[in-house]
């Protein structure tokens, strides 16, 4: 064992020794370009060539992200502009879909991505639409994908973006964060290793809430910014300091946690773990298991009804040993979009009573200054869909929120209320402060994300009638317009309102239509296999969520018995099992949410809010990385009743691009549509049931401990024992001592670089009607419209001849 340590396992390999070099290996194989998810492009060599200079410009000199022109573009609905970006290099040709053809894909992708959100099979017609499409597109898609890559190789600086006021904030909380090192021993010995694959064939996993025992704290309100405006985020160190300080600890540990030793006493769990150290584990994906983390952890004994148990304490993960720009960019964008879209130092957050009263509002007696965002009444249509404005009519229940007031809901007394008008507090505002109003929460949409639709430039197309639907083939005429747009409440009838939000009861089959349909009848069995994903994606959104049990999401506890969190923080502590096969562990797990709402039903609903850099938001939104998808799952699953907010963001600017909302069951069954059923996120529970379980085959002796897990170290993980000796062979502190907060990591670019998202609609790209991954339109709308009403003329005009001439010859 010590001769296998001593290895250097970070040494460079030597490429004159190796069969091929690592430039052969990223360009050729086919597992690369697979796992990184990156399209393997058919071209020739020669074809390579062209595109590389075609990357550079027209000029031929390399290019700065931030000197990329940027212009407001006319968009239907909301404040009617959205931001356009001119690429760094022109296309190299135009699409092989006209505009009405781009057009029909574009809305087909809204619909079905529309469909997982609000929980309801999506129409068979726009699978096939977007199977048809994406053959068709083939090669235009990897051509894209592949412009989009070169462009970034040939730039690599623009992966080294980094604000001053970033870096600094950055590097402050990354100082502070190394310095709670000291707060655990510093010499380890090493006493064995544990896997990240669970040792037993996995037949049956899974992770059911048992109860909420405790909840403290208050939850700050969730402010969600008006459609189809030009905002940034804001980077002022001063002021997202003020709000977060950079030299305090987010939370405290879970082995220093006075409710948790309580909780772990009283309920006599097996495992006291926070959420953030469930979530490192679930990112640690496989084959590689390239995530490196630090995670201490305690062994104490506790007395359970007369019994000595030993409960084991999983810490958070220790500070990263190093971080990139890119890295740095991420988090200080989730301080930031925490800062400016939440609302805590007025009278607007929650507060957690313990009594039968879930929640209730708290009033602050503080002088601040006023919101960062605009005054403007904002209607919950508005809300509930991006880059559309739905006019507001009477009947439409709205529930208006000024700086200063407390939330109110509107009580349900059929389909008509009235607003609710609430008194003014004065605010003070900053020169640069605006506001944004914040409204509740749509029942029907649950506020899902629907890009804007319009007339010409932003026009959607009509749901097909009945009659209509069955030929697919068509693209002559354009389908009728239809809601194909989300709907606020109370501003449809209640009853088909109860029928779109209704959940597909188990055993339900998604209706294949008969008659004809326009795809080939060699699609058949394209169609079965389509229908059988879907009814696959929809069976997360049958099973029974916790959040319908009161029972089991009602604290226990009475928070007065406990430790309050610092000020402005929120923690819950709830039981869960895991259990794999016929084995099982009890684990009480802390977790906390950004913001939260009440909706106009009197629904209590919390956030997690997640920032999506964008280093290419000239051609659209970025796929997420499986460690991230997992990541966020596990993140939602934690907490039953959360729904996670990505708020996508241009790197560079700090220009807000796109607002998205989605539940666990959403991100399933996009995953699953997008990358194959083999592909879900819940497979992470497999890592943290193979840590959790081994840590308990261990039965350690009490102490403390630590787990670590090296970028080389694949499925091992090392276990140390801290031990007072100085001559041991792992020194914790003297390694973190050793690293400088102001360095930058560096990445290759093939690390950096992610591949473009199909099926992430960006709202200029719905204003210009251009789907994802697509070239120009072969014609212009008003061109192909001139033509089509010249082409019509043309042939009335023969009609009308030919018909004269069979007159005269009768």
């Amino acid at each position: 064992m010590e001769g296998f340590l001593t290895i250097n396992w970070d040494k460079a390999v030597d490429e004159s020794s190796s069969f091929f070099s690592r430039d052969v290996f990223d360009n050729c194989s086919a597992a690369f370009h697979a796992i990184h998810r990156i399209p393997q492009s058919p071209w020739p060599h020669d074809e390579q060539g062209s595109m590389k200079n075609n990357s550079r410009g027209a000029s031929g000199k390399t290019w700065s992200p931030c000197h990329l022109k940027r212009i407001a573009v006319e968009s239907v609905g909301g404040q009617g502009k959205t931001l356009k970006i001119q690429p760094p290099a022109p296309f190299p040709r135009k699409s092989v879909l006209n505009v009405f053809e781009q057009k029909d894909y574009l809305f087909a992708i809204i619909r079905v991505m529309r469909s997982f959100m609000i929980a309801i099979p999506a129409d068979a017609d726009d699978f096939i639409r977007i199977k048809e499409m994406q053959i068709k597109l083939r090669d235009e898609i990897q051509e894209f994908q592949k412009l989009a890559q070169t462009i970034m190789e040939n730039n690599p600086s623009a992966y080294l973006s980094l604000n001053p006021g970033i870096a600094r904030y950055v590097n402050e909380m990354w100082k502070t964060q190394l310095a709670s090192v000291h707060l655990y021993p510093s010499f380890y010995k090493l006493i064995g290793n544990i896997i990240l694959v669970p040792k037993e064939n996995m037949i049956t996993l899974d992770m059911t809430l048992e109860r909420t025992v405790l909840e403290l704290g208050r939850i700050p309100c969730q402010i969600f910014p008006p459609l189809n405006t030009l905002i940034k985020i804001q980077r002022n160190y001063k002021i997202i300091n003020n709000r977060y300080p950079a030299n305090v600890l987010e939370s405290e540990q879970m082995s220093n946690d006075e409710n948790a030793v309580k909780l772990a006493t009283k309920y006599g769990v097996k495992i006291v773990v926070s959420a953030k150290a469930l979530r490192s584990l679930a990112g640690n994906v496989g084959p590689l298991f390239r995530r490196s983390w630090d995670i201490p952890f305690t062994i104490k004994e506790v007395n359970f009804h007369g019994e000595v148990n030993k409960v084991i304490f999983i810490d958070e993960p220790l500070p990263p040993s190093e971080m990139s720009a890119v890295e740095k960019n991420a988090l200080f964008n989730r301080m930031a979009i925490k800062c400016q879209f939440s609302n805590v130092n007025r009278s607007r957050f929650f507060v957690y009573t313990g009594s039968g009263k879930k929640y209730e509002y708290s009033e602050s007696a503080e002088e601040v200054p006023g919101d960062i965002f605009s005054s403007d009444n904002t209607d919950l249509d508005i809300l509930e869909t991006f880059g559309i404005e739905k006019r507001a009519s009477s009947s439409s229940k709205i529930c208006t929120l000024k700086v200063g007031e407390a939330q109110q809901v509107t009580p349900e007394t059929g389909n008509t209320a009235e607003a609710i008008e609430v008194t003014d507090v004065e605010k003070q505002q900053k020169p640069f402060e605006h506001d944004f109003s914040t409204a509740t929460d749509s029942d029907s949409s649950e506020m899902s994300l629907v890009i804007d639709t319009g007339s010409e430039c932003g026009q959607s197309p009509r749901k097909r009638s009945k009659n209509a639907s069955k030929n697919i083939k068509s693209h002559k005429k354009f389908p009728n317009d239809t809601s194909n747009t989300l709907t606020s409440i109370g501003t449809e009838n209640q009853t088909d309102q109860q029928n779109k939000n209704k959940v597909p009861e188990p055993g339900f089959k998604v209706p294949i239509r008969t008659g004809k349909i326009g795809a080939p009848n060699t699609q058949a069995s394209l169609l079965s296999d389509i229908l059988q994903n879907q009814e696959k994606m929809m069976q997360s959104h049958r099973k029974p969520s916790p959040k319908k049990n009161t029972d089991s999401t009602t604290s226990k506890e009475n928070p007065q018995e406990y430790t309050k969190p610092k000020k402005d923080e929120n923690l819950t502590y709830r039981i869960w099992n895991l259990q794999a096969n016929e084995k099982s562990i009890r684990l009480l797990v802390r977790s906390s949410v950004d913001t939260a709402i009440v909706t106009s039903s009197g629904e209590f609903r919390t956030f997690l809010m997640i920032p999506k850099t964008e280093y290419q938001p000239w051609f659209g939104g970025e796929c997420l990385s499986t460690r991230e998808m997992n990541e966020q799952w596990i993140d939602l699953h934690l907490r039953p009743e959360c729904k996670l907010v990505r708020i996508r963001l241009d790197a560079y600017t700090g220009d807000f691009l796109m607002c998205e909302q989605k539940d666990a069951a959403c991100l399933e069954a996009e995953i699953s549509f997008q990358y194959g059923t083999h592909n879900k996120p819940a497979n992470s529970l497999q890592t943290i049931w193979a840590v959790l379980s081994s840590l308990c085959d261990l039965n350690l002796s009490p102490g403390q401990f630590l787990l670590r897990h090296g970028f080389h170290d694949g499925m091992c993980i090392q276990v140390w024992e801290s031990t007072g000796k100085e001559s041991s062979s792992l020194d914790l502190h003297k390694i973190y001592n050793e690293i400088d907060p102001t360095a930058n990591a560096v990445r290759d670019v093939s690390e950096n670089w992610s591949a473009l998202d199909p099926c992430a609609v960006f709202p200029i790209q719905r204003a210009l009607n251009r789907p994802p991954l697509t070239f120009e339109p072969t014609e212009d709308l008003k061109k192909t419209q001139i033509k089509r009403k010249a082409d019509g003329g043309k042939k009335k005009n023969t009609k009308k001849k030919k018909q004269g001439a069979a007159k005269d010859k009768l």
